[in-house]
């Protein structure tokens, strides 16, 4: 059997299941899954990256171009 195949088996399955904790489970599958796909595609920062996105920073809140703290916050509704 191919993988599409597979695949398609655990969908019909998975419409047909009506157990809570195993599609809680397959859930929290599917979450580690995309953490370590997403933790997969990072790269360290070189010492030249960091220092320059120092800088742009610094020179970014020096021009006037940031949010204050409470204003992010009042933002995100914290």
């Amino acid at each position: 059997m191919n993988l599409q195949a597979e695949k398609l088996q655990l969908i019909e399955w998975l419409v047909r299941l009506q157990d809570v904790e195993v599609v809680q489970s397959l859930l929290q599958v599917k979450q580690d899954n995309e953490a370590s796909a997403y933790e997969a595609s990072l790269k360290p920062m070189s010492r030249e990256e960091l220092i320059a996105r120092a800088e742009a920073s610094n020179q970014a809140i020096a021009n006037g171009e940031h949010i204050d703290i409470e204003d992010a916050l009042a933002e995100l509704g914290g």
